[in-house]
């Protein structure tokens, strides 16, 4: 098919996805995916189309057909999430508000693309490892680091409006999450991720003290899984870190290097876990460390003692 025959096509599957019943609905969703197969390239110069129908969402009469058009986009935010990033986000958290459950799953599962586009243009793959990024791929990396921050900061900012929300509404079988939920396992997709992670230190210069004791502490816990013949990696031990979300996380992170396959003193993994536990980047301390915290505080105190001296 020649560009404007994919174009009239895609407008066409669109349509019905918005006034279709379940079968028609099925079928389109279907020849989407057919497009997308057999004409690529028209497919994803064609995409742009779908784009005309985002500020009618709310005119689709039935719920369903809302449902249907929110996990029909997939695809397209698949080829037009790098480009038009902004133009997504702004419909993804206007429908993530919807009062329908089913509808805020639909676009939440859909937005995930958005999620990917973030990671693949902050951290680009690179051939062979260690090969520096190009002027233009680092424009890239810096214009996707701000949008995942950004975006981070977006949702956060609509999840305060819903705190007060009553959750009388559990994510159990067919049953769907509140408002306030859809948001927070969206949020939650965002902010667990190492590429997050990567932004929010490369964002913030570390004092040279903690960069230095970061290093040593990296090298130690390198050595430890080595030794211990553990099958986690010093990424595996920092993502438990950062996302730490119960009293036992400590105990999860011993074990990784605890064994019984070698000679690793039980008193060396404590002081070793200890010290990354204090040096490494926590989400709940919005990305700092414990150590960092420390200083934030001493620091905040000196500046209150100047100002009444």
């Amino acid at each position: 098919m020649t560009k404007k025959e994919t174009e009239r096509e895609l407008r066409k599957l669109l349509d019905i996805l918005i006034t279709g019943n379940p079968e028609q609905v099925r079928t389109a969703k279907k020849s989407i995916e057919k497009i997308c197969n057999q004409e690529r390239k028209t497919f994803h110069k064609s995409t742009h189309v779908a784009l005309e129908y985002l500020s009618g969402f709310d005119q689709i009469i039935k719920v369903e057909n809302q449902v249907a058009f929110a996990s029909g986009l997939s695809l397209f935010f698949l080829s037009l999430g790098d480009k038009y990033f902004d133009k997504l986000v702004n419909f993804t958290i206007n429908v993530l508000q919807h009062p329908n459950g089913t509808v805020r799953e639909a676009i939440r599962k859909t937005a995930d693309w958005l999620f990917i586009s973030l990671t693949s243009r902050a951290h680009p793959s690179v051939y062979p490892k260690g090969k520096k990024l190009t002027e233009e791929q680092k424009k890239i990396q810096k214009e996707a680091e701000f949008q995942y921050l950004d975006l981070v900061r977006k949702i956060e900012l609509v999840i305060d409006q819903y705190n007060d929300e009553t959750e009388r509404v559990q994510y159990i079988q067919d049953m769907q999450p509140s408002v306030n939920k859809s948001l927070q396992l969206f949020w939650s997709r965002l902010t667990e991720s190492r590429s997050y992670q990567r932004i929010l230190e490369k964002s913030r210069p570390l004092p040279a003290e903690i960069v230095l004791k970061k290093r040593e502490i990296e090298a130690e816990l390198r050595n430890l899984l080595k030794v211990a013949r553990s099958g986690f990696s010093l990424e595996d031990v920092k993502d438990m870190i950062f996302n730490e979300d119960s009293h036992d996380c400590m105990t999860d992170i011993i074990a990784m290097f605890d064994t019984g396959r070698g000679a690793i003193g039980i008193q060396d993994i404590l002081e070793t876990v200890n010290d990354a536990w204090n040096y490494f980047p926590h989400k709940v301390l919005n990305g700092l460390s414990p150590a960092e915290k420390v200083l934030e505080y001493q620091h905040i105190k000196q500046k209150r003692q100047f100002i009444v001296n």
